[in-house]
């Protein structure tokens, strides 16, 4: 949580307060509360550095597909050419 964001939380629960100790510690657990479910799922969530790792890795994985049906295209090519090859006599 932002200070910008606790300190308007502050403003709000001042006004029906009427009491600084209390609006401070209401925003106090409030933050700790946010602070505590943003541990909890931290590891759950995927950073930017992660979704790039992701897209590295995928694109290198689709290279090596392209890569290996060009492979065989040509393999499949020279073996039908060995064949008529063989059947035709030329």
């Amino acid at each position: 949580m932002t200070a910008t964001q606790s300190f308007r939380i502050y403003e709000i629960l001042h006004k029906h307060f009427k009491n600084d100790a209390d609006a401070k510690v209401i925003v106090e657990e409030i933050e700790s509360i946010i602070e505590t479910k943003i541990d909890n799922i931290k590891d759950i969530l995927a950073t930017k550095e992660d979704i790039v790792k992701s897209q590295l890795e995928i694109e290198k994985r689709l290279n090596n597909i392209i890569i290996w049906i060009v492979a065989t295209g040509v393999a499949c090519a020279g073996l039908v050419l060995t064949i008529l090859k063989l059947f035709t006599g030329k």
